[in-house]
C-alpha cells in the first residue's frame, strides 16, 4: 500500500512548523528570564549599595579635669557629609564630613570667667553596622552602627583664650556609636562621638585634660 508523496510532505511541513514555534517560544521565554534576572540584580545593587549626603547638628562638650576648677557647657555646632555605604544586614560606611565644633568653657577658681572656642575639621568616618530589618523592603530600616573618626583640624579660633591654631592638636582619633532610621530615600542618624585624645596641646608643659564629646543627629538623602 502506498503513502501519498502530498500526504507525507504536508506531515513534514507541520512538523517543521511546530518545531519552530516552540524553538520561538522557548527563546522568548529565556530571554524574558534573562530581563528578569537582571532587573533582579540591579534591584540587588541598589539594595545593597548607596551614596549618602547628610547634614546636621551636634552639640559639643569637653571633659575637663574637675581638679583645674574650669567646667565645660555644651554648645552648639554643625556637620556636612558624603558617604559610601555597601551591604545589607552587615555592611560598612566610609564617608567624609566638615565638622563645626563650638566649646565654652567656664573658669570657676576666681570671678566667673567664660571663655568660647571653636575648631573646624576635616572628619572620615569609617563605619560598620548591622541592619535590623535587612528582610524588609528599601523603604524601611533601622541600622545600629560603631565606628572610628581621624579627625584632622582646618582651624581654631580662640581669640577669647588667647589661644592660637597651634596650640590644638592637629589630629584627633574619636570612636563613635548611632542608631539610623531608612525611610524611602531619606535617613536620619543619631549617635556619640568621644575623642581618644586632647583637643588641646600641652600648656607650660603641662598636660590639659580636654577630650571633646559630641551628640549629633544628621538628616540626609540616599541614592
Amino acid at each position: 500500500m502506498s503513502i501519498p508523496i502530498k500526504s507525507v510532505l504536508s506531515k513534514q511541513v507541520l512538523f517543521l512548523v511546530l518545531a519552530l514555534s516552540y524553538s520561538v517560544l522557548s527563546f522568548a521565554q529565556e530571554e524574558k528570564k534573562t530581563q528578569i534576572d537582571s532587573t533582579e540584580q540591579k534591584k540587588e545593587r541598589k539594595a545593597r549599595n548607596s551614596f549618602k549626603i547628610s547634614a546636621g547638628l551636634d552639640f559639643n562638650n569637653l571633659n575637663l579635669d574637675s581638679a583645674d576648677e574650669v567646667e565645660s557647657n555644651s554648645r552648639l555646632g554643625y556637620n556636612l557629609g558624603v558617604s559610601f555605604k555597601s551591604g545589607r544586614f552587615f555592611y560598612y560606611e566610609v564617608g567624609a564630613r566638615y565638622n563645626k565644633r563650638n566649646f565654652k568653657v567656664t573658669d570657676i577658681s576666681g570671678p566667673i570667667e567664660v571663655n568660647r572656642f571653636s575648631t573646624s575639621s576635616i572628619e572620615v568616618p569609617l563605619n560598620v553596622g548591622v541592619n535590623l530589618t535587612s528582610f524588609a523592603s528599601r523603604l524601611i530600616g533601622v541600622r545600629i552602627f560603631v565606628g572610628a573618626v581621624p579627625s584632622f583640624l582646618l582651624n581654631a579660633d580662640a581669640d577669647e583664650m588667647g589661644l592660637e591654631k597651634d596650640d590644638f592638636t592637629s589630629f584627633l582619633f574619636l570612636g563613635q556609636a548611632g542608631v539610623g532610621i531608612d525611610i524611602a530615600f531619606f535617613f536620619v542618624e543619631t549617635g556619640y562621638n568621644y575623642g581618644l585624645s586632647n583637643v588641646l596641646k600641652d600648656v607650660e608643659n603641662e598636660s590639659v585634660k580636654s577630650n571633646p564629646s559630641q551628640f549629633f543627629i544628621n538628616l540626609g538623602a540616599r541614592f
